[in-house]
């Protein structure tokens, strides 16, 4: 039953307040052939099973079509388990992690995901996290600027068959900020980006010039090269000949990867010889609904040296005084 805090006074005074007489004035706009004079007509209360049986009833109704659509945010089946865990009350609080003792349940949570996350990408830490899939490879590109001390500019070669949008939100995000982007064209024919020319060696010293993958040119500085796998298209990329590329060039690697497909395909930290630095993508696959399009939230992972230019918060897990494990915000 529902609590209603108003006593007979406190309606009293505000009817006085509002200079009506009764709470019936406050509706005479209402059609008098609008209003309903009882509940009969609605008919006999329903039991839950019963509900949910007219529920179903109606919903099939408008049919059950299949969705293909997506680009980046797909209609996945969420096991019933996942809403089940996130709500427990040891996991979920509405106050923020800050004071570690009154949020432990919620400081263990975001420490799985992200032990969770480093493993699914073969990467070492996991922040938690960020905004969404785009505004992450935006951050991942700001990121390796820092990180990349060796590059003399801000240069990021980014694959055209990655997602659009995610080009276009990096390039608004990071551009003002002076970072230079350059586009590495994809083959038509097969909707993925070849293999740079020239294979994996380094440039020979004093050179001012680079041949880029897909014939792109930029200048020998390159602070990283963003690759997603699968790309737009749903194309595999040779992932280990850019990788391997990019690196020969003192470049860092950024990997855009759908976490679901990571069950099958080669996580980033394998890529090429020594693997991608940063992995960043979209987290909706994991378990979020559409929700209209989202925001959803963005993940991102890199290896132990990179940790402090890493954007976002890190929980840690650590040991009280007493030899018990607790969780607290590291970084």
């Amino acid at each position: 039953m529902p609590f209603i805090p108003h006593t007979d006074e406190d309606v009293h005074e505000m009817l006085a307040a509002l200079g009506v007489s009764c709470i019936d004035t406050l509706f005479e706009e209402i059609p008098q052939q609008l209003r309903v004079g009882s509940i009969e007509s609605i008919g006999p209360g329903l039991s839950e099973l019963e509900v949910m049986q007219l529920m179903r009833e109606r919903a099939r109704l408008d049919g059950m079509p299949l969705c293909f659509l997506g680009a980046g945010a797909y209609e996945h089946h969420i096991p019933a388990a996942v809403w089940s865990t996130i709500t427990r009350g040891e996991f979920y609080s509405a106050y923020t992690p800050y004071q570690a003792e009154a949020s432990q349940g919620t400081l263990q949570a975001i420490y799985e995901y992200q032990s969770m996350m480093a493993s699914l990408t073969g990467m070492q830490v996991s922040n938690a996290s960020l905004y969404d899939g785009a505004t992450a490879v935006a951050e991942a590109c700001l990121m390796a600027v820092r990180a990349n001390r060796r590059a003399q500019g801000a240069h990021i070669l980014v694959a055209r068959a990655m997602h659009p949008h995610y080009r276009q939100v990096a390039v608004t995000t990071a551009a003002g900020q002076g970072l230079v982007f350059e586009e590495m064209p994809y083959d038509r024919a097969s909707g993925c980006t070849p293999p740079p020319p020239g294979g994996t060696q380094a440039p020979p010293p004093g050179g001012t010039q680079i041949s880029a993958p897909g014939g792109a040119q930029a200048a020998t500085n390159i602070s990283a090269v963003v690759i997603q796998q699968p790309n737009f298209f749903g194309v595999l990329e040779d992932v280990d000949a850019l990788t391997d590329w990019a690196h020969a060039r003192g470049a860092l690697v950024v990997a855009v990867v759908n976490p679901i497909s990571l069950a099958v395909l080669k996580a980033p930290g394998d890529w090429g010889a020594t693997g991608a630095d940063i992995v960043v993508g979209e987290g909706q696959p994991l378990g979020c609904p559409l929700s209209s399009g989202g925001p959803y939230f963005g993940f991102m992972t890199t290896r132990m040296q990179h940790v402090r230019q890493m954007p976002g918060r890190i929980v840690g897990r650590t040991l009280d005084l007493d030899g018990r494990p607790g969780f607290t915000l590291t970084l």
